[in-house]
């Protein structure tokens, strides 16, 4: 049994990168200030919590993985290598679905958005040791799908309006399980149910530098002036975000313009703008690479409803794909 622990452990795979490269107690301060642990009275007894970088890492864990709370307790326990990560051994306690659940909540309670604040340090961290090479960034943006509903004409209505309705709460279970915050939409004869994930990606390094998270249905350059700052260099993006407004906000912020064009009518692309959209095509692709590694670690799809927990859900996955993608650049 020892030696078959032993012959796991020292295989370095998958999520277990993770620690050769990024230090975790670099979060400690952070993750103690948001749960405010810096201020607990240890003098009344009761069980102490979890310690918080454990926990982290359990949702880094649960985010590279795609896993649910209870399948997350479980694969701990059963797993040699998950156990490895969090520096756990056999015997020692293992966080349950229930606390897993209640960190995630603790995180987010009072606005505090601890999960954008997690995102932020360790992208202060990466900026801190040069690794993001602000040569020129890319802004794209992904779905991310929540549990389809199945509503009724008017309460889909309803929700369209910003409002919820009262059929969902009179039947609690029913209500649990509805997501008022979602949106329907529709993108090249393809039906989607959530949100966006809206990124600002280093060109170079392919770090998300800085996103925002909305409801499926707002326009990707509804988000543009959000995402672009006076730090930006040149801009890379693709039609969908050419428009005068957008053009102005590059200027006012001293930012090369390298947006796709796109025809209008009566005004098709030359041959000229189409050589010239081939080549800022071949950077702007790198975003899809980014999503591309999100979806395979099924970052694209939501197990929970609600706009807080799809925050949360969307700045995770931005975090652990950042760690996943500084292990490749440590290399």
């Amino acid at each position: 049994m020892l030696e078959h622990q032993q012959e796991v452990t020292n295989i370095v795979k998958g999520i277990n990168k993770l620690n050769e490269v990024v230090h975790w107690e670099y979060f400690r301060a952070e993750l103690e200030s948001l749960l405010g642990y810096d201020k607990r009275d240890t003098s009344k007894g009761g069980r102490p919590p979890f310690d918080p970088v454990l926990m982290f890492k359990v949702l880094v864990l649960q985010r590279y993985h795609g896993l649910s709370d209870d399948e997350t307790e479980f694969q701990i326990k059963d797993r040699f290598s998950f156990m490895q990560f969090l520096g756990l051994q056999a015997g020692d306690n293992v966080p349950d679905a229930k606390t897993i659940w209640d960190f995630k909540q603790l995180l987010e309670v009072d606005g505090r958005n601890g999960s954008r604040k997690l995102f932020e340090h360790f992208g202060k961290m990466l900026n801190e040791q040069g690794v993001i090479a602000r040569e020129g960034t890319i802004v794209d943006a992904s779905f991310v799908d929540a549990p389809r509903q199945r509503n009724s004409r008017e309460e889909n209505e309803m929700i369209k309006q910003g409002e919820r309705p009262r059929s969902f709460d009179e039947h609690e279970p029913k209500g649990r399980q509805k997501d008022s915050d979602a949106r329907w939409t529709k993108k090249h004869d393809e039906t989607h149910f959530g949100y966006k994930n809206h990124a600002k990606v280093d060109a170079k390094t392919k770090l998300v530098i800085q996103y925002a998270s909305t409801p499926a249905n707002l326009h990707d350059s509804q988000v543009f002036k959000e995402l672009i700052d006076e730090k930006d260099e040149a801009v890379f993006a693709d039609s969908a975000y050419l428009s005068e407004d957008s053009r102005e906000h590059l200027l006012k912020n001293n930012c090369q313009d390298f947006i796709t064009l796109k025809a209008t009518r009566g005004h098709p692309l030359s041959e000229v703008d189409k050589a010239t959209n081939k080549l800022r095509n071949r950077i702007r692709v790198r975003c899809e690479h980014v999503f591309g590694r999100m979806t395979q670690l099924a970052m694209d799809r939501l197990r929970c409803i609600g706009s807080i927990r799809a925050n949360q859900h969307i700045a995770l996955s931005n975090l652990v794909y950042n760690m996943d993608r500084y292990v490749l650049l440590c290399k």
